[in-house]
């Protein structure tokens, strides 16, 4: 007796091509995408030639003051009358680290200078200024 037709079903292969095509384009599609996609506010540091170098053990908290008058905290935009109390948060968290402030260069010295002063009333290990950018080279004094 021979084997019926029945039993010689075709076993049912998944064509994995397309899928992989997808996943391809989409890897694509983030790896371009992603480093447009700025969280926080745009913020225009003064330039200058030779900067100081961050230390690479620090991890900071970034606090960030906009022209606009946003503040952002790693990253995330608060309202400036929750700064103090986010940031007490984040102390309590983990008081071992530091601040870093970075303000707009068009920003108003008077608005830095009283962020700066409640930074400083919070109890941080230290409080760093970022205050400047690397200058590329053509660009003006």
């Amino acid at each position: 007796m021979g084997m019926s037709a029945a039993a010689q079903r075709p076993e049912p292969e998944i064509n994995v091509t397309p899928l992989v095509d997808v996943v391809l384009v989409l890897l694509i599609i983030f790896m371009v995408i992603a480093p447009a996609i700025n969280e926080g506010e745009h913020v225009e540091l003064p330039a200058v030639f030779q900067p100081d170098a961050k230390p690479k053990d620090m991890n900071p908290i970034d606090v960030t003051i906009a022209l606009s008058g946003t503040v952002v905290v790693d990253k995330e935009k608060i309202d400036p009358g929750t700064l103090k109390a986010r940031l007490a948060e984040l102390h309590a968290k983990d008081p071992e680290r530091a601040l870093l402030l970075k303000a707009d260069s068009a920003a108003p010295y008077g608005k830095v200078r009283e962020t700066f002063n409640l930074l400083q009333g919070l109890g941080f290990k230290g409080i760093s200024l970022k205050v400047t950018e690397r200058k590329k080279p053509g660009q003006g004094q």
